[in-house]
């Protein structure tokens, strides 16, 4: 009934989904100060429209926001200086356009707002800042749908909650998908899908479905490893059924390898891509729907049933956060790599040996043509990654590992059900506001502590939330837990001073190399992009939502903690100074660009996220200001 409901325009869940939608595309827009906005724009205490309007009014701290489009008409919006981060945001909806000549206000939608603002650029301006303008358009509108979508899983969710045999982990990984990443207006648009694929295929609604296998040459894969995917994933009546398949449809498994297949991808890409490989047989469909797999926050990783110890990894040609969410070989290639220098700079460090643990990712196989380009999308369409859990943490009764996205959600009820389980068993039921931050502590301790260990050494993983498991011990947070290393980032000087060998990456020629960074400064801006505003601050943002806690308190922690981390016995001094200018004394901090990078994109972009960098004045420098 409730599904059906939501295919109606006026459905409240949509309405939700599109303020939510639109809170965080002006807040971006704000952020990134997109084709000068800011610059452009009037901050005013005098509303510019019909006296009776609902906007008419001003609460406490609030200004118009106004942003002249000639012909005496305005887009407007109420804003309140904001102190960390950037200068303004969004204090409430709606965002109008108001015309003084007919003495008229129309509310407008997000898809409107930006054709508005497109509309007050030249044309030369408008082709320089959003030439990609009609697609980002319907993103947002699939992001609506989307989040529409993800809200509506939020209830069988919370029931789930309540009687669940499911893994802890499992739990907070559909958890951490009603937010996806943090701030990020289309982050939730998957698109590609259709409603009842999101409802079948996405995190939140915690469906199980089969994977197709297909049987591909061997003279056709290229692999890390001569063990079959199987193996890991499928219980031995599973396998069973599998080999009866193979030999029916003729498939002699010397000569061919049997590789799982997402059935969206079966459904909706494979016989395009692969219609000739199809046809001569060096791709054979073998079975459809086998084993039980439900999918984890980042959608192409999948959990079987009963093996929560090893999850799969397959491809999904929908885009999401603007690229394809294919696994090229080469980013199998360079995640093997990745997680074998991370073992190395752990067996030098003792530190790291003690609390930094790796999923295994060095099991994967890819669809290779010898005599095709190895960086085309087509090889990322037919791929799949094994990655391993340690399995010493997945035993262990007395451990809970909670991603860090998981702590950045709210849920409609606006509060965080993995934080709160985990405060009232550290503190009791009567946990307040100091525990609260003495939580947030905690965390920051860990992560700030590993990155600057792994920062001396001239290395930076991806440490957003989704990337970073807390290992959880008796409710103390004694480690974390790395996946995804695809993308661990190096300044190879102080690799080599530390006796390291750098990894021999795979890099498309003619893209950027972000893996390879010239400055140490460089280096570190992932940790201050990546591990304080996408991971750090999203869980301080929720936790201001769910314990109306002001959000100077967690920037006091953050740089308590960062002060802290310098007095750290053993740090190059170079690193150290490094460390410390960038991040307490340098006037300004690198921000990471949603929407420029979007807005600005003119080819399909295949598998790389849309990337941009600005800055904005340094959160702890403001905070010192603030606290004189």
């Amino acid at each position: 009934m409730m599904e059906a409901d939501l295919l109606e325009k006026e459905h409240p869940l949509l309405h939700r989904a599109e303020q939510l939608v639109f809170c965080d595309l002006i807040n971006a827009l704000l952020q990134e100060n997109l084709a000068g906005l800011l610059d452009r724009a009037r901050i005013e205490r005098t509303w510019p429209g019909p006296a009776a309007h609902e906007c008419s009014e001003l609460g406490e701290g609030e200004q118009y926001l106004r942003l002249p489009l000639g012909d005496e008409r305005s887009l407007v919006v109420r804003v309140k200086a904001a102190p960390f981060i950037q200068p303004y945001k969004l204090s409430r909806l709606p965002a109008v356009l108001v015309d003084q000549r007919a003495n008229s206000v129309q509310e407008l939608t997000p898809i409107s707002f930006m054709q508005r603002f497109a509309d007050a650029l030249s044309a030369v301006e408008r082709q320089a800042s959003m030439p990609n303008l009609q697609d980002f358009q319907q993103e947002l509108r699939d992001s609506i749908r989307h989040t529409a979508l993800s809200m509506q899983a939020s209830t069988s969710l919370e029931q789930s909650e309540q009687k669940s045999d499911d893994a802890a982990l499992l739990q907070a990984e559909r958890f951490s998908a009603m937010r996806d990443r943090p701030f990020h207006p289309t982050s939730r648009a998957k698109r590609g899908w259709s409603d009842e694929d999101y409802r079948t295929y996405s995190a939140e609604y915690g469906r199980a479905f089969g994977l197709d296998w297909l049987a591909v040459r061997r003279d056709y894969v290229q692999a890390s490893t001569a063990q079959d995917v199987a193996d890991f994933i499928l219980d031995e009546a599973e396998k069973a059924r599998l080999r009866q398949a193979a030999r029916e449809a003729g498939i002699d498994e010397q000569r061919y390898l049997l590789m799982p297949v997402h059935p969206w991808q079966t459904d909706h890409v494979l016989p395009a891509f692969y219609r000739e490989e199809l046809a001569q047989r060096i791709c054979v469909p073998v079975v459809r729907g086998l084993g039980a797999f439900r999918p984890t926050s980042s959608v192409r990783a999948l959990v079987p049933a009963g093996r929560q110890r090893y999850h799969v990894k397959v491809p999904i040609g929908i885009y999401s956060l603007g690229a394809l969410r294919l696994l090229p070989p080469r980013y199998l290639y360079n995640g093997a790599k990745g997680q074998q220098l991370l073992v190395s700079v752990a067996e030098k460090d003792e530190r790291l040996r003690q609390r930094l643990r790796l999923c295994d990712e060095t099991n994967w196989w890819g669809y290779h043509d010898a005599a095709a380009d190895p960086f085309a999308d087509k090889p990322g369409h037919l791929a799949c990654l094994i990655r391993e859990y340690p399995a010493d943490l997945l035993r262990d009764d007395a451990v809970q590992l909670i991603p860090m996205s998981g702590l950045a959600v709210v849920d409609p009820q606006g509060k965080n059900p993995v934080f709160a389980a985990w405060l009232r068993a550290r503190y009791g039921e009567d946990a307040g506001v100091a525990e609260v931050l003495q939580l947030f502590r905690e965390i920051c301790h860990m992560l700030i502590d590993t990155s600057l260990r792994l920062f001396c050494y001239g290395i930076m993983p991806e440490i957003h939330g989704q990337n970073v498991l807390l290992i959880v011990r008796d409710h103390q947070t004694t480690g974390l837990l790395l996946r995804d290393h695809d993308t661990i980032r190096l300044h190879l000087p102080w690799l080599a001073a530390a006796g390291l060998q750098e990894p021999a990456y795979r890099i498309k020629p003619g893209t950027p190399n972000s893996l390879i960074n010239e400055t140490p400064e460089k280096l570190l801006s992932y940790f201050q992009t990546l591990g304080v505003q996408v991971n750090l601050y999203a869980i301080a943002d929720a936790l201001m939502t769910a314990y109306a806690i002001e959000e100077a308190a967690f920037w006091r922690v953050i740089m308590s903690v960062v002060r802290e981390s310098l007095g750290e016995e053993g740090l190059p001094e170079q690193a150290r100074d490094v460390w410390k200018t960038q991040l307490l004394e340098a006037d300004t901090w690198p921000i990471r660009l949603l929407l420029t990078p979007l807005l600005q994109r003119t080819d399909s972009g295949g598998g790389s996220m849309p990337a941009g960098v600005g800055s904005t004045s340094n959160p702890l420098r403001q905070l010192e200001a603030a606290d004189e």
